[in-house]
């Protein structure tokens, strides 16, 4: 019966296929031209009769040599893809119901066709309990019966898909000033025309002042169902300490997404985390990661004003609850005081043990020299104490000594920049040589005690002094990391605030497949291999600063805020094995999508961050004034 089903199903195919193959299995004699009767006498093999056994003489292999190609589309998510969502979509040719869908070395899941489209759900751990850790690679593939299969590989990300449509919501706030409300906005992208949408699906808002509602945002999978919430810091919020801050978790509804709230006017949040350090400023910094590899994201928080970090753990499918830093279930207190301990943090895997690790920035450490704590997961169990600083290098000159220091550590970033499973970090130091800026590029040599040198592989140094704003570039103030052409290497784009004068600047460099990242210096002939500039002087073009895909395609997109007097956020997509063009935008240059916010000013103060990436050097203003401005 198998055999019959077999040959029907081959009779749908060519004949002179279904000639050879049904030829081929029959016995060796009756087959001269693929297994010669001497080497059947012998019992000898060969490529197309390995032995006499009639089951066994059809190598599954050989088999799917012959299969016609793939018909099933992965609409999300291409080879080399990070993975920002909780689910795989796709299409079919017209006829089938089902598809076959699975991942790594999984046998496939039947998943229903729907008017041509199906959708499969990616581990999630209160739904499959299993999950994919940050970092890791995986393998998805989609297929008809009797067809090959369609196969990427893919990296694991954070998830930014709060409705699991596929693809990943940009998640924006903004938030200017204490007299200004603040507000919070997801944009969805458009299943037809392939861009975000004008008009955010989302809004969220305390509806007051004076609090800086949208101070910081992030998003993560908290309660471990597939979608992503999101999680808004609100530093100046008074209660019951003076600017204790907080910060608020909303969680997804399914495939309705994140409903908007007004607190002001009944909305209400699933969690609040508060601050209970007077002037402490809860909120500050968002960061999110499984620190505690329980397949749920937690909440990674700081205080820089006071130098506290606290990460608040998940409680499994309930997510975040509402608690105080009193009951944070990790608490660090920097050294010295006014060092802005916790200005920056970000979680990765520095040894390639499948845990994650933690990394914080001290930009105003020992005069504003900046140094990074390292903290390296014990099996998901994060030390009292980190293993190992990171300190600027003396070179090149002038180093961390003239003009103030460099503020090593304002921004920094972790991503797999070569070809082995530990992360690397890339640091900018925007103050480095009276403003200049400098950035520097560490592999791990995934060591679980030491894992960066103390002389960086690559350094990237700013544009001259005096084409910038004042003297002041700030180059490396952000940072970004992501796969602008597809070749599964990430790229960096180096932000710089105050080049061209004022207007800003942001600088793509390639990560080169074989010899990695060059050392550049703009202030010596060097160059980007893309620049992108702003529309207005003194607007912060680069303040917000990330990758993401945008146009449905499954390349990351570049992503850049110019939340200052223009209150922008534009976009610009990547091109598969190439590069993007540069965009002048004070002059003739384009974006491929600018989003203005429906209320609110300053879009774009700061992106829902890919865990890794930086959010803005404007940290050192704040400390100084103390102020915030196939067969299956």
């Amino acid at each position: 019966m198998v055999f019959r089903t077999f040959i029907q199903k081959l009779n749908s195919k060519p004949r002179f296929l279904t000639f050879v193959i049904a030829f081929s299995l029959v016995g060796c004699w009756a087959n001269p031209f693929t297994h010669p009767p001497i080497e059947c006498l012998m019992k000898l093999s060969n490529f197309i009769c390995p032995d006499n056994d009639v089951l066994r003489r059809w190598s599954p292999a050989y088999y799917l040599l012959l299969l016609p190609e793939s018909t099933v589309t992965i609409s999300n998510l291409t080879n080399h893809s990070i993975v920002e969502t909780g689910f795989v979509v796709g299409t079919v040719p017209p006829g089938p119901t089902f598809v076959n869908v699975g991942i790594d070395d999984a046998q496939p899941t039947q998943v229903p066709v729907i008017d041509g489209t199906w959708r499969y759900a990616l581990p999630a751990k209160a739904i499959t309990n299993t999950f994919w850790t940050y970092g890791s690679l995986h393998t998805i593939y989609a297929h008809l019966p009797y067809e090959k299969s369609n196969t990427i590989q893919v990296r694991m990300g954070t998830n930014h898909d709060t409705d699991g449509d596929g693809y990943p919501d940009l998640i924006v706030s903004a938030s200017t000033s204490a007299l200004s409300q603040g507000y919070a906005y997801v944009y969805r992208i458009n299943s037809i025309t392939k861009q975000l949408s004008t008009t955010p699906y989302s809004i969220l808002t305390d509806g007051i002042i004076n609090t800086y509602f949208g101070s910081r945002i992030g998003s993560g999978d908290f309660n471990g169902d597939g979608y992503a919430d999101v999680l808004i810091g609100s530093q100046a919020y008074a209660g019951v300490i003076a600017f204790g801050g907080r910060v608020l978790a909303f969680n997804s509804r399914g495939q309705t997404g994140i409903p908007s709230q007004n607190l002001n006017t009944g909305g209400v949040a699933d969690a609040i985390l508060t601050g209970t350090a007077n002037g402490g400023r809860l909120g500050s910094v968002i960061s999110t990661a499984d620190v505690n590899h329980d397949g749920y994201d937690d909440a990674i928080l700081a205080s820089p004003w006071v130098d506290n970090l606290f990460i608040f753990h998940s409680q499994g499918s309930s997510g975040l609850i509402t608690q105080s830093t009193i009951t944070a279930n990790f608490t660090y207190q920097g050294v010295f005081g006014n060092d802005n301990f916790g200005n920056h943090a970000a979680v990765g895997d520095v040894n390639g043990d499948g845990f994650q690790d933690l990394i914080v920035g001290e930009h105003q450490y020992s005069s504003n020299t900046g140094r990074l704590f390292v903290f390296v997961s014990n099996q998901g169990t994060l030390p009292s104490q980190p293993q190992q600083f990171v300190y600027p290098p003396t070179d090149p000159a002038p180093g961390c000594g003239a003009g103030g220091g460099c503020r090593f550590g304002s921004s920094f970033v972790l991503d797999y920049f070569n070809s082995d499973n530990c992360i690397d970090l890339a640091v900018g130091a925007f103050s480095f040589n009276s403003n200049q800026g400098i950035a520097h590029v560490y592999h791990s040599t995934c060591d679980s005690t030491n894992p960066y040198g103390t002389v960086p592989n690559v350094t990237l140094l700013g544009p001259p002094t005096p084409s910038c704003n004042g003297n002041l570039c700030n180059f490396g103030g952000t940072l970004a990391s992501g796969d602008t052409n597809g070749d599964g290497r990430p790229d960096l784009l180096i932000g710089a605030t105050g080049a061209s004068a004022g207007i800003g600047d942001v600088y793509l460099v390639l990560n080169d497949p074989i010899t990695g990242f060059r050392n550049m210096n703009l202030s010596a002939g060097g160059s980007a291999d893309s620049l992108f500039s702003g529309a207005n002087a003194v607007s912060n073009f680069s303040m917000g600063l990330r990758f993401q895909d945008t146009n449905a395609d499954g390349l990351q997109d570049i992503v850049i805020s110019e939340p200052t007097t223009t209150n922008r956020v534009y976009t610009f997509h990547s091109v598969r094995g190439g590069v993007p063009a540069n965009q002048n935008l004070n002059g003739s240059g384009v974006t491929s999508q600018t989003l203005a916010p429906p209320a609110g000013t300053s879009l774009g103060n700061t992106i829902a961050q890919w865990k890794t990436k930086a959010e803005s050097y404007l940290w050192a203003l704040v400390s100084e004034t103390k102020k915030y401005f196939g067969m299956i």
